[in-house]
């Protein structure tokens, strides 16, 4: 069959030659062709509308929200957990503070000007302390945070104590030779 569509080519080329089709009639030309295409029909499965799917989604939900429950509830038993801790190292902490600062504004030994620049001092101390508390809230490493929160109070109280130390005058006993610290 080929063998004969070639010869005939062949013998009418002159004549494909001689017509051409400008793009309107090839459109129309087209029109006609695919409108006696036959149609292919999709064929649309609706997933949601079959039970299975609706039981497997359900599931999904349903685990996710657990999930997110569950993550909510643990990070919030952890926060109070660190709220608590926080809690107890500042009221431990902060009566000794206190203590210490009375001790100091009542010392005979210090004069005001010492005692102010020792405030400021503690002030510092206090900023430092100010800006753990606010990481803290971040929830970013707890546990080194708690810790120079107390290495923070720890270090107000030993400059306390070596501040009322130096304050007070040495005593000698000249009669027995003997030096009392």
């Amino acid at each position: 069959m080929m063998d004969e569509l070639e010869k005939f080519i062949i013998e009418n080329k002159s004549s494909f030659e001689d017509h051409k089709v400008d793009e309107v009639d090839k459109l129309k030309l087209w029109g006609i062709i695919s409108n006696q295409l036959p149609e292919k029909v999709n064929k649309v499965i609706p997933f949601w509308k079959k039970t299975s799917f609706r039981i497997a989604a359900s599931i999904v939900i349903i685990l996710g929200c657990s999930f997110l429950l569950l993550e909510f509830n643990h990070n919030s038993y952890e926060n109070s957990i660190v709220n608590q801790e926080l809690h107890d190292i500042d009221s431990h902490y902060k009566s000794i503070v206190n203590n210490q600062i009375q001790l100091i504004k009542n010392s005979p030994n210090l004069t005001s000007k010492d005692q102010k620049e020792f405030m400021l001092l503690v002030d510092d101390l206090d900023e430092e302390y100010n800006s753990l508390k606010i990481e803290l809230k971040e929830e970013i490493n707890n546990q080194k945070i708690i810790e120079a929160i107390i290495n923070n109070y720890r270090k107000k109280i030993q400059l306390m104590e070596d501040l009322l130390e130096r304050s007070y005058p040495t005593k000698t006993n000249i009669d027995d030779g003997e030096l009392i610290l």
